[in-house]
């Protein structure tokens, strides 16, 4: 037995399963990234936004999509006042399809001034919403009690 017999002094060259190999695993990798991206974005559905304009200011809402289990809303709001608005919060009050009260949830509007936009994206954990109204409230206890 010689000193080139084992199997760690392989004096073949390996390059081309390597390349094969990691071709392999590249391959499989986008595969499954790809199909879990369009799975998981299938499981979304639109859901029902309405909009409400209080007070000088106006709320848009660009995407709004509900699961079986949660969803997200995003949007923009725009202050068409001449005041600063601070110290308030958006209020979204989460519906099911049989009009129920599912669930409140609120973002902090912390300073908007005149003229200005300020985007946000809302995050729930709410089962089977279909319908959102979206509030503008002066204290985060607006609406607890009702849930």
């Amino acid at each position: 037995m010689s000193y080139n017999d084992f199997w760690f002094v392989d004096t073949r060259v390996q390059t081309v399963n390597l390349r094969r190999y990691l071709f392999w695993a590249v391959l499989i990798f986008t595969f499954v990234s790809i199909g879990t991206y369009f799975a998981i974005k299938n499981m979304y559905n639109d859901i029902k936004v309405y909009d409400i304009q209080t007070n000088g200011l106006q709320i848009n809402v660009s995407e709004a999509k509900a699961t079986n289990v949660n969803g997200y809303v995003k949007g923009d709001i725009t202050n068409n006042s001449e005041q600063e608005i601070k110290g308030k919060y958006l209020c979204f009050l989460l519906f099911n399809d049989t009009n129920e009260l599912e669930g409140v949830e609120y973002i902090e509007v912390k300073s908007i001034s005149p003229s200005q936009k300020e985007n946000f994206e809302m995050k729930y954990r709410k089962s089977n919403v279909t319908e959102i109204y979206i509030l503008l409230t002066d204290n985060m206890q607006a609406f607890e009690n009702k849930v």
